[in-house]
């Protein structure tokens, strides 16, 4: 237990070493999903599952990259552009979980719904 926090301590922000004591705790419950902000559009292996790239800055948000909850592992794109049609909003809270609006409807190959 004492190593994971020892990296997360040294690796993670103030956050992540926040939200780590508070799951352990009892506090939280653990979150699904994560969020990072970056200002370049990240190469696939960089994108984690369990976690949302947000590309661009806190005043312009350009893209949310995911991937496909259902495990087939696909790298999804969501565009945060207002003038382009359709567009998703994304909020994160101070742990960093994020909310996108409105909900995903995605239909893979394997039939399964995704709903955010």
């Amino acid at each position: 237990m004492w190593n994971r926090f020892w990296m997360w301590f040294k690796l993670g922000s103030w956050r992540s070493i926040m939200r780590w004591f508070l799951v352990k705790t009892g506090f939280l419950q653990r979150s699904e999903l994560t969020s990072r902000m970056v200002s370049f559009h990240p190469a696939p292996e960089e994108v984690m599952p369990a976690e949302v790239v947000i590309v661009g800055d806190r005043n312009y948000k350009k893209w949310a990259c995911f991937r496909c909850p259902s495990g087939c592992g696909e790298l999804i794109l969501l565009s945060l552009n207002k003038s382009q049609h359709p567009s998703w909003s994304i909020t994160s809270d101070w742990l960093n979980r994020p909310t996108l609006y409105p909900s995903i409807r995605q239909l893979n190959p394997t039939f399964r719904r995704l709903y955010q």
